[in-house]
Parts: structure tokens; C-alpha cells; sequence
């Protein structure tokens, strides 16, 4: 994905304790002490390292969202404590950091990651040596099913079907696509070709570029010759800006596409954001009364991170997996994870910041209301389209 991408009993003897934890299961073993201790919970986000803006972001909204669930009493009666672990920007430090989390601090789950590199390195450090809960909470390229790993972000099928079909809609027949050469955009455009060719468009051309590309002339020069009815590009910053400004004032006809465009994107592309097509989960203008009153007493509440929710970064994403996590330990009546884990597949929310949101069984994803978005010059967005609530097809769902 992109920079969207985070960062960072006193009166009981001994023995009858030692006797009671090996009763336990090792799941549960986060908890020897007393019941009215609070449950730690940790945040895994870039601090540091190139993504540090966004997880610096991602850990004002994990700090809204405890604080909001421990002023209704926490969860099954225990305030919940943040517990942060700073990835640094690079897998490796985002291992070691996820493996402090699990073994020294013993937290119950793990929310976070940024790019989808960190989500890699760590699931099976924090799902299999550390046997605990790992929400992402990001949207990203999918295929992501492993045991005790939740995803609260949307699956491609949300993002790219919609797209795809409006363009098609809209006339567009020939497509070139390009993205920056890793996991996410290769997987995303794998996504986009199959539904073009579905829909009876063509792919005229396809072109993959250094994850730091700056100088972006020559793919520049590969779209204005390919004439395309329609860019689909997942070009990455620093990349982004520069390759859009290029194609736009090159003259490009068509219409540009993509996974990455929001409020928190646009401003940085600058005028030439005006046009730009993609579909979110949330945008600025969704304001109905539940999301309205949310994102105010955020911002309220975080002045140095005011407007987050309109510059997304996913954090309706971090925001949902909390409520998510907490719906799931409630109807276990358990911090157990085997037990969480297998509540985790009916939780869903009646309200969140975007609109309802539930696990669809069997997939570890979430059903997420979507909406089409067109980019502005000033770096807004307008809402084309509420698409509803959109299953996604991962795991046992699969289209």
C-alpha cells in the first residue's frame, strides 16, 4: 500500500498462583493478575522512518478511540492500556518490535501497520510464537488469511470493482496500468486487468517503477503515447505528485484512476488532482450524524491531528478495529483469543465513522460501505456515488 501506509495478588500465596496459570490457556496467560487491572492492548505503527507522519497519525486515532472505549468502562469492566511499539518504518524493526509486544508485554491484541511489508514480517511473530490477536487495519491488496490475522480495511474487490465499472461505463475501453514494483500495486493492478478484460476493455499497457522513483519522463512519455481511454495508476510518494503533474500537463485525454486518492492525497498533486476517480471507504463529505460527531470531537481532542479523517490515512480502519475487537470479547465474555478469534467472525458495528460495518463470515474482512469519489483542484472531494455496503470477496469468498 501506500504512505498510507505506521508507524509506532498481594494476599494469595505463591504457589496457589504458579498452581492456577498452569490451569490456563497459553492464550490467556497476557493476565495472571488481578481481574480490575487493565487489559493491555497494543498499537504497532511507524514512529520513525519515512512513514513516521502517517503513524503518528494512526496512534492519535488509537489514543481517541481507547480513551473513548475506557470512558464507558472499558471492556467486560477492564479500562484497556496502550501499549505502542514503534516499527520504524522497515520489517525487520517492526518484528522485533511486534515480538516485545507479545512475549515482554503480553498484550491482548495488536492493531497496526502501515505498508504491507510490515503486516508480513510480523503476523506469524504476533499469531503464532505470541498466540494473540492481529487486526490490519489498512486497506491493501488482499489474500491476506492467516490464523488469528483480521482485516478492517477494504479488500480490492471493494476498491478496484467499482472503479473499473464506472470507467467501463463511462466509455472507457483501452487502459494503461502502472504502479510502483511491490506487493501491493502488482496485486491491485492484478485486480484491475482481470475486471477490464471481464467488462470488454483491453490492456494497452502495463509498467512497474522503483518504489523512490522521482523523476518520472520516461513512464510519463509511455502513457501519453499509449493514448488510453483510462490511466490506473498506484504510483507511490514520493513518486505520486510528480507523475501525475507530468501526465496531466503531457497533455493525457483520458481519465486517471486509482486506489490511493483522498483529501490527505490530493493536496500534494495540486491542481492536477482535479478529475482524479477512486473509491474509499470514507471521504470528507460523508457527514452523516454518527461520523459527524465523531471526527469533531477528534478533532477537538487532537488539535495537532485535526482533519485526519478527511485526509483518511485509514484511520476509520483504526478507529472500527478497537469497537470491532471489543464486540468480539464481549460476546466471548472472554479475553481468550481462540475465543475472541471465533467471535471476531459475526462483530459488527451499527454505527462507525463512514457508516456500518461487520465481518462478512468465513472471509476476515469486513462488509464496508464505499463510496466513488472525483478529486478537486483545491484538494477536496466530491462524493459521485454511495455505492452501499460492499462485501468482500477474500478467503472462503472468493469472486
Amino acid at each position: 500500500m501506500n504512505i498510507r501506509t505506521i508507524r509506532k495478588g498481594k494476599s494469595v500465596k505463591t504457589v496457589a498462583i504458579f498452581s492456577s496459570l498452569l490451569m490456563l490457556p497459553t492464550s490467556f496467560m497476557f493476565t495472571p493478575a488481578r481481574a480490575a487491572d487493565p487489559i493491555k492492548v497494543g498499537v504497532l505503527t511507524d514512529m520513525t522512518g519515512p512513514f513516521g507522519l502517517v503513524g503518528k497519525s494512526n496512534l492519535a486515532v488509537a489514543q481517541f478511540t481507547i480513551n473513548e472505549i475506557n470512558k464507558k468502562g472499558g471492556v467486560l469492566g477492564r479500562k484497556l492500556k496502550l501499549v505502542l511499539a514503534d516499527g520504524g518504518s522497515d520489517p525487520a524493526i517492526a518484528a522485533q518490535a511486534a515480538s516485545r509486544l507479545v512475549n515482554q508485554d503480553k498484550v491482548a491484541v495488536v492493531v497496526g501497520g502501515v505498508a504491507s511489508f510490515t503486516r508480513v514480517a510480523v503476523r506469524d511473530v504476533i499469531t503464532k510464537r505470541g498466540k494473540t490477536l492481529y487486526i490490519w487495519p489498512a486497506s491493501y491488496e488482499g489474500n491476506e488469511c492467516s490464523k488469528y490475522v483480521w482485516n478492517t480495511g477494504s479488500a480490492p474487490n471493494q476498491q478496484v470493482d467499482p472503479t473499473v465499472k464506472y470507467l467501463l461505463s463511462q466509455g472507457k475501453k483501452t487502459f494503461f496500468l502502472t504502479g510502483s514494483d511491490y506487493l501491493y500495486p502488482r496485486n491491485i493492478l492484478a485486480r484491475v486487468r482481470q475486471v477490464v478484460l471481464a467488462g470488454g476493455g483491453s490492456i494497452v499497457g502495463e509498467e512497474y517503477v522503483p518504489l523512490d522513483m522521482t523523476d518520472p519522463s520516461n513512464l510519463v512519455s509511455k502513457v501519453l503515447a499509449s493514448k488510453a481511454d483510462a490511466l490506473f495508476e498506484v504510483v507511490v510518494l514520493p513518486g505520486t505528485a510528480p507523475f501525475i503533474k507530468g501526465v496531466v500537463n503531457g497533455g493525457f485525454k483520458g481519465t486517471i484512476a486509482g486506489t490511493l486518492f483522498d483529501e490527505g492525497i490530493n493536496p500534494l498533486i495540486g491542481k492536477e488532482a482535479e478529475g482524479l476517480i477512486g473509491v474509499q471507504d470514507y471521504y470528507g463529505p460523508v457527514t452523516d450524524s454518527f461520523t459527524k460527531t465523531k471526527v469533531a470531537a477528534f478533532n477537538k481532542q487532537h488539535p495537532e491531528a485535526a482533519g485526519l479523517f478527511t485526509s483518511t490515512f485509514n484511520a476509520p480502519a483504526w478507529y472500527r478495529s478497537f469497537y470491532l475487537w471489543k464486540v468480539a470479547v464481549e460476546k466471548a465474555k472472554s479475553f481468550d483469543t481462540a475465543k475472541v478469534d471465533a467471535a471476531m467472525n459475526s462483530a459488527s458495528l451499527k454505527s462507525s465513522i463512514g457508516g456500518p460495518v461487520s465481518f462478512s463470515p468465513g472471509t476476515k474482512h469486513v462488509n464496508l460501505t464505499m463510496y466513488l469519489g472525483k478529486g478537486n483542484a483545491d484538494g477536496s472531494q466530491t462524493i459521485l456515488k454511495n455505492l452501499g455496503m460492499l462485501s468482500p470477496f477474500e478467503c472462503a469468498k472468493k469472486q
